[in-house]
């Protein structure tokens, strides 16, 4: 299903953490993506992210950063709310997580996909983002009948090991 998208390997939400160094010295905090939690918008190596410092709530459809485990932080996307909390979920995942608001630490301004420069203003973004959400239930629906026919094929032609 994918790993999550994550923007840098840190140290999370203690002294030293370089994305609240970066948001406190500078304003803003960029990084260059990794997994594929966000396909098909970023892929691992290809995008540079810009993030700021969220203030007040976010809306349905920002991404937004989180401290995730292990050290990094996690840039998906806000699908919904709940009671002090967001409802997110990677563009190219299936299951959805419930964050606190209050861990919630930054969100996507701009970005840099292929050379090229983006915001989150531009109209071809707000209408990707639309649609893919739109289309989650047809992807979801495909995304598991294309695992059960890998399932089917795997115990068809699994080689016999001597």
């Amino acid at each position: 299903m994918g790993e999550n998208m994550t923007v840098g390997k840190t140290q999370t939400q203690g002294a030293g953490d370089p994305v609240l160094t970066a948001f406190a010295e500078r304003g803003f905090y960029v990084s260059e993506t990794r997994g594929g939690s966000m396909r098909p918008l970023f892929h691992t190596h290809d995008s540079t992210v810009f993030i700021l410092p969220l203030e007040g709530k976010a809306k349905k459809y920002d991404a937004v950063l989180y401290p995730g485990r292990e050290g990094s932080y996690i840039l998906h996307r806000v699908i919904g709310f709940g009671e002090g909390e967001y409802k997110i979920r990677g563009d190219s995942t299936y299951v959805t997580e419930h964050v606190k608001c209050e861990r919630v630490v930054g969100i996507l301004s701009e970005f840099v996909r292929r050379g090229k420069h983006h915001t989150v203003d531009e109209r071809g973004y707000r209408i990707y983002v639309r649609l893919w959400h739109a289309i989650y239930h047809v992807r979801y629906v495909f995304h598991f009948l294309y695992l059960f026919a890998y399932r089917i094929y795997r115990k068809l032609f699994r080689r016999k090991r001597g």
